[in-house]
């Protein structure tokens, strides 16, 4: 097929500009010339342990020379720096690496279109970038590459997180009551205190000048006032001072 584009174009009378452009064209249009492959936009997070599942899909015409590779980099290196976990070529499945025991595809043989990667037992370890790579030659036209963004949750780190943010509303609950009874002492303090108008007497008060009242009772058989022998006399202040002839 190449062959025959090459003498095509040999024949235009045009420059390299067209030659160029109709050599893509050619190749966008006939089948079997160009490898798509449609992994998720979005990051995807699984907790630690669990299994999890990087889809995976692509379209092409798959012939003998097909291949598929799955790698993967740590988070903040380099693409280039990937690591590989299995690959997929001449009818068999070649799992590689630290994940080979935990990495498997989620249809074996990947001939269907779909190519998703299942990985067990994930770990923290396992947070990175995972590529799909389709190669199917002469699909020449596109690199046939896709990029997953995988982070594990740390269910411990979230545990810890979960008692730090309960201590911190117990702290913040507490701060909120001693400052509402500091504010309630202090308007406390402020009210002024009740007191009495030195005017105002009770009923049972003394009056001025007379320390004790002495009692009476009336005999009714003589009709005579008498004094009770259990009481004082009355006196006054008036009463103890000398008198003057």
């Amino acid at each position: 097929m190449a062959g025959q584009l090459e003498v095509a174009a040999t024949r235009l009378p045009a420059g390299p500009f067209l030659y160029r452009a109709l050599l893509g064209f050619v190749c966008l249009s006939a089948p079997g010339l160009a490898v798509e492959v449609k992994v998720p936009a979005e990051p995807l997070s699984t907790p630690v342990g669990q299994t999890a599942e990087l889809s995976c899909s692509y379209s092409t015409s798959v012939g003998d020379n097909f291949a598929l590779e799955w790698s993967f980099v740590q988070a903040g290196k380099p693409i280039s720096a990937s690591r590989p976990i299995l690959y997929f070529t001449n009818g068999h499945l070649y799992p590689t690496g630290s994940k080979a025991e935990r990495a498997s595809l989620l249809q074996n043989p990947p001939t269907g279109g779909v190519a998703t990667l299942r990985l067990t037992d994930v770990r923290p370890s396992d947070t990175g970038t995972y590529l799909c790579d389709v190669n199917n030659p002469p699909d020449f036209y596109t690199n046939g590459l896709g990029l997953i963004n995988l982070t594990v949750l740390d269910s411990s780190k979230g545990r810890v997180a979960g008692t730090l943010i309960g201590v911190l509303l117990g702290v913040l609950l507490l701060s909120v009551a001693a400052f509402c009874l500091i504010r309630f002492q202090k308007e406390r303090k402020k009210k002024p205190k009740e007191s009495y108008v030195g005017s105002e007497l009770r009923e049972d008060a003394m009056a001025p000048g007379i320390f004790e009242q002495s009692s009476m009772k009336v005999d009714s058989s003589k009709g005579l006032l008498e004094r009770s022998p259990s009481t004082s006399t009355m006196t006054t202040t008036k009463s103890k001072l000398p008198m003057v002839v």
